[in-house]
Parts: C-alpha cells; sequence; structure tokens
C-alpha cells in the first residue's frame, strides 16, 4: 500500500474526514506504516502498516507502547471495526 491506500484505510476504519487523517497522521520513517491519532481526549490512533493491517490503540496507550506491539507484531483484525 501507498501513503494515500493507508490514510484512505484509516479513515474509513477511524470515521475521519482524508482531511482529518492528514491533519492527524505521519509516515513511521523505520517502516514506512501510517500512524494516525486523533489529538483529542478519548480519541484513537491506528497504525496502517504497507502490507494493510493494523494496530488499534484507545487514547490510553501511548505512541512508545503502540508502536512497540506493531513492531511485535500485533494487529488488530479488520472486522474489529464493524
Amino acid at each position: 500500500m501507498n501513503k494515500k491506500d493507508q490514510a484512505a484505510l484509516a479513515a474509513r476504519l477511524l470515521e475521519l474526514t482524508d482531511d482529518e487523517v492528514d491533519q492527524y497522521s505521519e509516515i513511521i520513517e523505520s517502516n514506512g506504516a501510517l500512524y494516525v491519532s486523533v489529538p483529542e481526549k478519548g480519541g484513537d490512533s491506528i497504525i496502517v502498516g504497507k502490507d494493510g493491517l493494523v494496530l488499534y490503540a484507545d487514547s490510553s496507550v501511548g505512541y512508545s507502547r503502540h508502536l512497540q506491539e506493531f513492531e511485535n507484531g500485533n494487529r488488530t483484525p479488520l472486522d474489529a471495526f464493524e
């Protein structure tokens, strides 16, 4: 997946607009994944890998732990967002 595809998937899963994803996201240089974090109390975060697999985290999980879990291979099934 390229960044545009990763952003579209994040928008769909987190129910955000494309503009919101653009505003709240950045590419993780070490692995090319897209990190999206909604900057509000209770805001969701998601990492979308180049392979289209994701790891969701709620606001209680910090960036470092979220990234570590993603790098350890943990993923959230896409059907968990339905």
